[in-house]
């Protein structure tokens, strides 16, 4: 070994005893860190469990009893509110409060779940369900943006379904202008479900005007 070999060990060697208190307290905050991802990742998984049985045991108690279910799905969203358990009892709650005639308050449950991000979670779900709860309330705009929202997240049949619910809602809000271009837009797919209901429409609409 030569000499600078071995006065860069003893360097190294006198660096560490003389930080020693520095080494492990950074090996240390390794440790500790292995030790709080290890803990939050389990605490993690117990709150989805926890939120996973408090809303099968709130989604029971909506056959039995629904003025009881209701404060218990409330319970569970707001406590284990941002879990797939909290947003299912969210939606169940915005719907049993609809049942009940009380979709003002609904609604208002389905755009805070919408503001706290439920929105991204949930897409064309949430937003059908609050068109729906617009409508309840006789605000057709609304509902018809929440229907087009819905279909920008949705495939398929179910694209074209919301698309039609949304031209229909701006037909009742008088708004031609935008139900003219859903439906023109849905009768040129001759072969799709809606197209010919599309076509009915567009009579419907150039009679009017």
């Amino acid at each position: 070994m030569s000499e600078f070999e071995e006065g860069g060990l003893d360097s190294l060697a006198s660096w560490f005893k003389a930080n020693q208190k520095l080494v492990s307290i950074g090996v240390g905050g390794i440790a500790l860190a292995v030790v709080g991802g290890f803990v939050w990742q389990k605490s993690a998984q117990t709150k989805i469990q926890n939120a996973e049985r408090a809303f099968f045991q709130a989604q029971a108690a909506t056959s039995q009893n629904p003025t009881n279910a209701v404060a218990e799905l409330d319970k569970v969203a707001t406590r284990y509110a941002g879990t797939s358990a909290g947003d299912r009892a969210s939606l169940l709650l915005a719907q049993s409060l609809m049942t009940q005639g009380k979709t003002a308050d609904a609604l208002k449950k389905l755009e805070a779940l919408s503001a706290g991000g439920g929105a991204s979670r949930l897409g064309a779900t949430l937003q059908t369900l609050m068109a729906a709860a617009y409508e309840g309330l006789n605000k057709p705009s609304d509902a018809a943006k929440a229907y087009l929202a819905a279909a920008a997240t949705s495939y398929g049949d179910g694209k074209v379904q919301r698309q039609a619910d949304a031209a229909r809602a701006y037909m009742t809000a008088g708004n031609t202008t935008e139900a003219l271009r859903i439906w023109t837009e849905l009768s040129r797919d001759e072969k799709g479900p809606l197209a010919a209901e599309a076509h009915v429409r567009l009579g419907e609409l150039a009679v009017k005007q």
